[in-house]
């Protein structure tokens, strides 16, 4: 059951990411660089209002009469 939950997060992922996630699983060690530059990358985000964020992107949409519903 949890192998299922991780293969469903995973193919959510963006093909970018899933490659990185296989480059990442298919090497032998994690280079220090490797992790560096993951700390690096989380720190970017560090002064995002994440709630903020999320109020303004549903703002936004309720705002925006032109917006084109999605018909699958």
């Amino acid at each position: 059951m949890a192998i299922e939950k991780l293969l469903e997060e995973i193919r959510m992922l963006s093909p970018g990411d899933r490659y990185k996630l296989r480059s990442i699983l298919e090497a032998d060690k994690i280079s220090e660089e490797d992790i560096e530059a993951s700390k690096r990358s989380a720190g970017e985000w560090s002064d995002i209002d994440a709630e903020k964020m999320v109020e303004d992107i549903y703002r936004s949409r309720e705002d925006n009469s032109g917006r084109v519903g999605v018909n699958w």
